[in-house]
């Protein structure tokens, strides 16, 4: 391997670590190796090696434009890359895999003098790989339909659940939560056989950490039936323990959380300050754990910030992938509320979905509350939607101090009238220099004044690229520096958007 084309790369590498936060840059780029340099059509090729086919789709999904900035910077303009799946990296993975278990071995054997009834892993029946079953059946009887509403019982009377609406498709992917919903779907692929175990979702309340969690499960069961699939919140295990405790069959309960095959628990900040819950969690997760089933756990805050848990306990969460769930930006909620009014057969206008969007920020959940309140007052008043109806169904659940916004359909017809121009021509493709002038204004004022993305404004203005958002509002820039009458105009025009919004 030539020494200084690798050490060229691992200085790219360096310098993404900056720009890339950090628990991605460990799970995604960290791992990809420099493999080989050879020329291709009079410039260098670079071939990378990752440890996994997802591992690629992933890297070449989220982060193309970054490593190639990175490689033509490290091996000269027109230089290019691909990935291949690499066999060393496998072997490497596979070692680390191997050390961690013998850690895990050890830790487990440690605790086995306080778990009440020993598990004979080598006789464990797996629902994701029937031929180790042997002669033992699983006495559930599978579902008629793939995906239920599972009301099963363990001791304690705890209902074992999954709720059908909660899945992949129902949930929007975004930005704010893509890399949660990527590694979701590679779990309940391959549950219990990716690094990502366990798996831990985290992120304030209301931003779809429960539905992900759902989904999972749903998958999961929808491919394996017969899988053990359990959902349960912190609090829910925790009595399921003290009444195990309470009419002494804490024996039946160790033995039954251990047929599970996959555990997913909700809430686990609330493990903080319980002690026995935590040892005997600690323990199931253990086993859990070494016996390859797929553990999933949803908090409100990262592992690092939960206060009142174990160190030991704590180190087993980061074992595996922790993702986070960040609040939905305008884009998203304009997509949750369009998605939502096409399912309940609502017609909303664009103006109305973006003033609901732009108000309704603080999670996921109450831009659906207000949604429903929007559809039941509709269905019992059937009045007209518009902004004024908006205002009075939603009165309680917007700020009068933040009730005022324009959206970017305004500032295009406003900014349209202006220069005297029809709005669609602003939509069009015309590269007429007047055109492009005031389309590159509108763009500048939907940047500043609404909190649409650039790809956003770019969609609402014929379905440009994002790029060219950019290269307006530098345009517009460029202008201001050296032209006073354009400054005064941009004033007016503000000053119009701006009373708009007052009076709106």
């Amino acid at each position: 391997m030539d020494r200084p084309l690798e050490r060229s790369w691992l200085q790219q590498k360096n310098e993404l670590e900056r720009v890339i936060p950090a628990q991605q840059f460990q799970t995604w780029l960290r791992p990809v190796k420099f493999i080989s340099c050879t020329e291709a059509s009079n410039a260098p090729h670079i071939t990378l090696g990752v440890p996994s086919d997802f591992h690629r789709e992933w890297v070449e999904k989220e982060y193309a434009a970054t490593i190639q900035e990175g490689i033509e910077v490290g091996y000269g303009e027109g230089a290019t890359y691909s990935f291949i799946v690499s066999s060393d990296q496998l072997v490497e993975v596979e070692a680390k895999s191997r050390t961690r278990e013998s850690a895990r071995n050890e830790s487990i054997e440690r605790g086995r003098s306080n778990v009440n009834t020993p598990v004979n892993s080598s006789n464990r029946p797996s629902a994701f790989n029937p031929g180790r079953r042997g002669a033992q059946s699983n006495t559930n009887t599978p579902p008629s339909s793939p995906i239920s509403y599972r009301q099963e019982t363990v001791p304690g009377s705890l209902p074992r659940t999954l709720n059908p609406k909660y899945t992949f498709d129902t949930f929007i992917e975004a930005d704010c939560n893509r890399l949660a919903r990527s590694a979701g779907v590679a779990v309940s692929n391959r549950p219990g056989e990716t690094s990502f175990n366990p798996f831990l979702i985290y992120g304030k309340v209301g931003l779809g950490k429960t539905h992900l969690a759902h989904a999972i499960g749903n998958h999961i069961f929808g491919q394996h039936p017969r899988a053990q699939v359990l959902y349960l919140t912190s609090e829910a295990f925790t009595n399921c323990f003290v009444h195990a405790i309470q009419n002494n069959t804490l024996g039946e309960f160790t033995h039954s959380f251990r047929q599970i095959d996959v555990l997913i628990v909700d809430d686990i900040q609330f493990f903080g300050g319980k002690e026995k819950t935590q040892e005997q969690f600690f323990h199931l997760f253990n086993d859990l754990h070494q016996r390859g089933k797929q553990i999933i756990l949803c908090a409100d805050r990262s592992p690092a910030e939960i206060a009142g848990i174990e160190e030991r306990l704590l180190s087993r969460f980061r074992w595996g992938l922790s993702a986070d769930v960040q609040p939905p930006d305008l884009e998203t909620r304009t997509a949750i509320l369009r998605k939502h009014a096409l399912q309940s057969g609502l017609d909303l206008s664009g103006e109305v979905i973006d003033y609901i969007a732009y108000n309704v920020k603080d999670n996921i959940r109450l831009l659906e509350g207000a949604f429903n309140r929007l559809l039941a007052t509709y269905q019992v008043t059937r009045k007209q939607i518009d902004v004024a109806f908006v205002q009075e169904a939603l009165q309680d659940l917007i700020d009068n101090r933040t009730r005022k916004s324009i959206s970017a359909s305004q500032i295009r017809d406003i900014v349209a009238e202006f220069y005297t121009m029809s709005p669609e021509l602003l939509i069009g493709k015309s590269r007429k220099r007047p055109i492009v002038d005031a389309r590159q204004v509108a763009m500048h004022f939907c940047k500043i004044m609404t909190q649409h993305s650039l790809e956003a404004i770019g969609r609402r203005f014929g379905g440009r690229d994002h790029s060219t958002v950019i290269h307006a509002c530098k345009a517009i820039q460029a202008r201001v520096d050296t032209d006073p009458r354009f400054v005064d105009e941009l004033g007016q025009i503000e000053q119009v958007l701006k009373n708009r919004v007052l009076h709106s």
